[in-house]
């Protein structure tokens, strides 16, 4: 009954499209603010006992007063904060099993945009506080919660404005907890238990437009070079020539975890990583996921130009999405991209350094693996790099540490149904979630 509940209430948050925009005058805000009121009707007993604000007229932070003695451990004694985000990207109906946003649940699975990005975890957070706030939980320690509505869009206008309200009240947390890795197949690594990836720092996210000039005229007394040509050359200039392969101290605490877990020469190599990276580069380059741990990646992902098809354009212009690894900074990517020797302009669509590392060996992410071993049978807590992006890099001034982890057995169909179609979470994800969570809000 408990699990058909939270079905029914995950459906009603699918069923309220609230798609962000890149303009965010675009964006219907009034969807926002459904999904407010929807909220406060869904979980009374939240609304009732934690203290609400409203943050830049959409962001949620919830705050859950602790009760009893203070820890003797300092570190315990500080605030724990947990983040997800309600905003989802557009969808149509094309190619849909399901309609997008019809939260349709065919008896094992509930369809639709946002399931598992990321209205699946927030709803199960929210699941596992109402029943601890129904079984007279008191929490030690205050907890926080922080709900963004723009992190499909880079989070400036949400979990920027929330975090900019914690250092405003001087509030600084243990850590956040926010979506990110899930429990995957263990065969991608090599080793046979599923991994439970945890995000210990994330990539950059960056976005710059390239402008290019050109002469213009009829397309009959062409220049050497059209803008277009100019651009095209600089793609390929840039598509050949990659940022360099690296190792750095988050992908090499992940393959030392992976160590015990292989026999012989294998294990001895990921148990030490530095010493053989030549020969472990190639095997993490097969999998392209792998291998974006391993550099500052460059994706063009747009261009436009030209008015005819026998005009020469004036101006072209490309963008790329360039995520920057640890160790790189967005100077010194423009200064790569400036090295190639064109004549353009940048112009910064987003911009983000690469957050810092947490403590893989801190108290709060040995509690997390402790809940990991608990909840989930058979599975290997693995720390890793986060080659996406999450709301949380915007809480690192006001905490000590960020995890990322979406407690959910996940497919690679299904991790890559994820801002595609046929987006769905499983009856089987969900309880496993609420049961995750409340594990580690009970025992914090």
């Amino acid at each position: 009954m408990y699990i058909e509940k939270c079905i029914r209430r995950l459906q009603g948050a699918i069923q309220i499209p609230t798609c962000s925009n890149p303009n965010p005058e675009d964006t219907d805000w009034d969807l926002f603010l459904d999904f407010i009121h929807y909220l406060e009707d869904a979980y009374p007993e939240i609304h009732h006992h934690l203290d609400r604000r409203i943050v830049n007229n959409y962001g949620l932070v919830f705050h859950w007063p602790a009760a009893g003695a203070i820890a003797e451990n300092p570190a315990k004694s500080m605030p724990v904060l947990f983040t997800a985000h309600y905003d989802v990207v557009a969808a149509t109906d094309e190619g849909w099993t399901h309609p997008p946003f019809s939260g349709y649940d065919d008896g094992s699975r509930v369809w639709g945009r946002g399931s598992l990005d990321d209205k699946g975890s927030l709803i199960c957070i929210l699941e596992a506080v109402e029943a601890l706030l129904m079984d007279g939980y008191k929490p030690p320690r205050d907890i926080y919660f922080a709900f963004g509505f723009d992190e499909e869009q880079g989070g400036s206008l949400g979990a920027q404005k929330i975090a900019a309200y914690f250092k405003e009240q001087n509030i600084h947390f243990q850590y956040v907890f926010d979506e990110g890795g899930a429990i995957l197949d263990g065969s991608m690594m090599g080793v046979a238990p599923a991994l439970a990836v945890v995000g210990i720092a994330e990539k950059g996210n960056n976005s710059f437009r390239f402008h290019f000039e050109g002469a213009q005229g009829h397309s009959s007394m062409p220049p050497k070079h059209t803008a277009i040509g100019t651009m095209a050359a600089f793609i390929e200039a840039v598509e050949n020539k990659p940022f360099p392969l690296r190792l750095t101290p988050t992908v090499e605490e992940m393959l030392k975890a992976l160590a015990p877990y292989q026999k012989g020469l294998t294990g001895k190599a990921l148990a030490n990583p530095g010493l053989f990276f030549p020969v472990i580069k190639k095997v993490l380059l097969k999998n392209p996921q792998t291998a974006a741990m391993l550099r500052t990646s460059v994706s063009f992902t747009m261009t436009q130009a030209g008015t005819g098809h026998n005009i020469l354009p004036k101006n072209a212009s490309c963008v790329a999405n360039v995520r920057i690894l640890q160790g790189d900074s967005v100077e010194s990517v423009k200064a790569y991209f400036r090295s190639f020797g064109f004549d353009f302009s940048i112009e910064p669509l987003l911009e983000n350094e690469p957050t810092g590392i947490s403590d893989v060996h801190s108290e709060a992410m040995q509690h997390i693996t402790a809940c990991i071993n608990k909840v989930f049978d058979n599975t290997v807590p693995l720390p890793y790099l986060m080659v996406g992006g999450t709301d949380s890099r915007y809480y690192g001034e006001v905490a000590n540490d960020s995890f990322r982890f979406l407690p959910c057995r996940l497919t690679s169909e299904e991790l890559g149904s994820m801002h595609a179609v046929n987006e769905s979470i499983s009856h089987e994800n969900i309880a496993g979630m609420i049961r995750f969570y409340r594990t580690l809000l009970e025992s914090i």
